[in-house]
């Protein structure tokens, strides 16, 4: 049967991420839970900046790119194709035909986050929109905003931005940062008294033993978090004696063996 009659799910389940990154001509390093290298995309970033994270199946990019998603993606973003072309160029190298199950509407990287359960501190903002056009043009799924609490901000001193939660490293909601969505400046506004050298964003949420990816822009977190990349955390403003100390005290609590800037 040929390739394109059959659907994108079936594909993913009988073909693995790792087993397409040579088609693509791609030989990444191992790190732990994650396969790294330069991005065959962009190009930039370094020989780390690409992350593949085999048991979720995604890809993520934390160099140009700044995307990601399933091992559809990864060969249409290589090979400059449509997802269909890139669905049946898999088939074709990997031998698979089968019947068609008629589900032919899964989209690349359609893995939905659970929703983060509520922590005492500051009262959760109701009123952010998370499927509103300008999160989505940010590259974001509704689901991702859902799950990190954040979203459109229509009013309020985040209004026009979209309205991420910050939290101490003990889960609790201790302020919001308001990032841009267009080309305003600064990238990012914080409520006044608000030391953003004291907390680094999604520190809370780090697992065990794995490397850290620290970035400058907390959208990088939920973009690398919704392709797969989980030990992420951002930034706030300007790197001090306090940022490091704290970024010092996450490796040592978490057993982190390094870290990855970008």
């Amino acid at each position: 049967m040929a390739a394109t009659q059959l659907s994108f799910s079936e594909i993913k389940e009988r073909v693995n991420i790792e087993q397409v990154l040579p088609l693509v001509g791609l030989t990444l390093k191992r790190y732990q839970s994650q396969l790294r290298g330069v991005c065959p995309i962009c190009k930039e970033g370094g020989d780390r900046a690409f992350v593949v994270t085999p048991a979720k199946g995604l890809y993520y990019c934390f160099g140009k790119c700044s995307t990601g998603g399933d091992m559809l993606s990864l060969v249409a973003n290589v090979k400059q194709c449509s997802v269909r072309e890139a669905a049946e160029f898999i088939a074709a190298r990997t031998g698979i035909t089968g019947k068609r199950s008629g589900d032919n509407s899964t989209a690349p990287g359609d893995g939905s986050p659970q929703p983060l359960s509520g922590k005492e501190g500051l009262k959760p903002l109701e009123y952010l929109q998370a499927s509103h056009e300008a999160v989505q043009a940010l590259g974001v799924r509704a689901e991702t905003c859902e799950h990190f609490g954040a979203g459109f901000a229509p009013k309020g001193i985040m209004r026009g931005r979209l309205a991420i939660p910050i939290h101490d490293m003990a889960g609790t909601l201790v302020a919001y940062c308001g990032r841009a969505v267009k080309e305003e400046t600064p990238l990012l506004i914080l409520p006044n008294g608000f030391r953003p050298d004291t907390v680094i964003f999604s520190a809370h949420r780090l697992e065990q033993g794995d490397t850290i990816c620290v970035t400058r822009d907390p959208l990088q977190v939920l973009k690398a978090y919704e392709n797969g990349v989980t030990n992420v955390v951002s930034f706030l403003g300007d790197i001090t004696a306090d940022t490091l100390h704290i970024l010092a005290l996450l490796m040592d609590e978490k057993d982190v063996p390094s870290i990855d800037l970008f």
